[in-house]
This record gives C-alpha cells, sequence and structure tokens, in this order.
C-alpha cells in the first residue's frame, strides 16, 4: 500500500523531540516526508511549526500512513497505544519503533501479530546535540534495508550500535543513565575549581571543555585510556598526585558501583532477563 509519509513519529517529549529535530536538521528527513502525534496537541504543533512536519489528528492516522512508525509514548502507555493502533498496523504493516525503556520486542508484536516488523532503539540525552550512543535491535521480520535506514536516523542525532536485545540493561545503565554520572563529575570538577579559586562559569566552561577534548582523544586514539592517563603523570607531579587522591576516596568502586545500580534497577524494571 502506498503511504502518504515516510516517517511517522506518535509521542514528542523531550526525547522524541530531540530526535525530530535533529532528523530534519541533519537533512536525513526532508519535513514533507513526516508526521507527528501527541496527546499534547500544544507540543505537537510547536514541534511541527519548529520542523515543517505534519500533525496527524491521532495516533491511528500515523499508524496507517506511514512506512516507519516512532513510539515515543512511556513505558507503563505502550500497551494501551499499541491495542489502539493494532488493526492499522495489521492493515498497512509498517516498521515499529519503540524507544520506551524496558518495553521488549515481544511486547511490542504481542497485541499486534508475530509477524509485526518490531526495533527497539535505546538512545540518550545528547540526542539535543548530534551526539547521542544509540542501541538498536530488531527482530527477524525487519528486512536489511529497513534496519539500514533506521541505522542512519541514528546516526542523524549521533552514533549507533547494533545490540542483542539482552544487552540492553548494560547499555541503558552505561549510556542511558552515563550522562548524569558524566554532568556530575563536570559539575563537581567545576566546584573544585572553584575550590582553588576560579570563578564557577569559568571553572564550568573548562571542566566541560576538559571532558569533551578527553572523551575525543580517546574515541581517536589507539591507545587504551589507562595508558593515555598514564602518559599525563609526571614523576612526583601534579596529576598522579590528583590520581592518588581518586584512588584513596574510591573513585573506580564509585563509577562501577552507579553503573552496576543502574544495570540492576533497569533489569528490576523488566529491561532484559
Amino acid at each position: 500500500m502506498e503511504r502518504r509519509f515516510k516517517f511517522g513519529f506518535i509521542g514528542t517529549g523531550v526525547m522524541a523531540g530531540a530526535m525530530i529535530r535533529m532528523a530534519v536538521a541533519s537533512g536525513f528527513l526532508r519535513p514533507e516526508d513526516g508526521l507527528l502525534f501527541d496527546v499534547n496537541v500544544p507540543a505537537a504543533e510547536a514541534l511541527a511549526e519548529a520542523t515543517g512536519l505534519a500533525v496527524a489528528s491521532s495516533a491511528a492516522e500515523v499508524a496507517q500512513n506511514c512506512t516507519y512508525v516512532q513510539l515515543g509514548c512511556k513505558p507503563q502507555q505502550m500497551n494501551v497505544l499499541l491495542e489502539t493502533i493494532a488493526p492499522y498496523v495489521r492493515d498497512a504493516s509498517p516498521v515499529l519503533v519503540s524507544i520506551a525503556a524496558g518495553v521488549k520486542l515481544a511486547a511490542l508484536t504481542a497485541p499486534i501479530g508475530e509477524d509485526t516488523k518490531a526495533v527497539r532503539l535505546m538512545q540518550n540525552i545528547n540526542a539535543s546535540v548530534g551526539e547521542s550512543m544509540t542501541a538498536l535491535c530488531a527482530n527477524e521480520n525487519i528486512l536489511p534495508q529497513e534496519k539500514t535506514f533506521l541505522s542512519e536516523y541514528c546516526r542523524s542525532f549521533g552514533k549507533v550500535i547494533e545490540l542483542d536485545e539482552n544487552a540492553f540493561s548494560a547499555f541503558v545503565a552505561l549510556a542511558g543513565s552515563g550522562p548524569a554520572f558524566v554532568y556530575r563529575f563536570i559539575d563537581e570538577m567545576a566546584r573544585a575549581g572553584v575550590l582553588c579559586g576560579l570563578p564557577k562559569a569559568t571553572a564550568l566552561e573548562i571542566a566541560a571543555q576538559t571532558v569533551l577534548g578527553s572523551a575525543k582523544l580517546v574515541r581517536n586514539s589507539p591507545l587504551h585510556p589507562a595508558q593515555l592517563a598514564d602518559n599525563v603523570c609526571s614523576p612526583a607531579g601534579t596529576t598522579i598526585a590528583g590520581v592518588a587522591a581518586l584512588e584513596e576516596n574510591r573513585f573506580a568502586f564509585a563509577v562501577i558501583a552507579a553503573v552496576r545500580a543502574a544495570w540492576l534497577r533497569d533489569k528490576e524494571l523488566g529491561g532484559a532477563p
């Protein structure tokens, strides 16, 4: 059946909105190829005005008229949404793309049928600046070209990696929750700069750029991060004194504990077996 739109979006919250804005801004999605719906009509209209996408009158309209349909509702609302659009999905056979945490592929297909095309994406808040780390997993009904298209979509707002669904809880802990840990680290670095005499705004700019540059070097260098750290540490110098203080205060333990706690919590919420 001929579709009026290539990509439809049900739900236009903060995360979905960031993804949609970047997909359009990057040129991946032309405004005339996208359709939006949200129960919060003013939010959908505001995003449509910013991106040029059309606004649908219902979730069913999106499911019926789009080749790819992103489901951006809250996890606890997913069953109701799937039951609402199920007849239209059976008729039009769009690719369902869920960005809801903890909703497994089997849960996406159960209310509709086992031949439903379903994909899970797990992105992070850095999509808003085109630097998300996104995980993708697809069920056996997805064609190679459909997976390629969705990978390109993910690359419009950052990086993408394909993972088995049973690895999603680990991904959520590391990439989904991880930005909050990094933000806290940057803020504490800046506070330390204030302690050492810098104005907070100056210290924050320095700390943020230091983390940004360090991350880029890790991405681009053939050296292990531990070797990069060793390269900064001169004998009896300032850096090794700071590294020793980190170890004395159980820095490594705190980082691992934070990621593990997030991983365990996601598993409790049903994110992975």
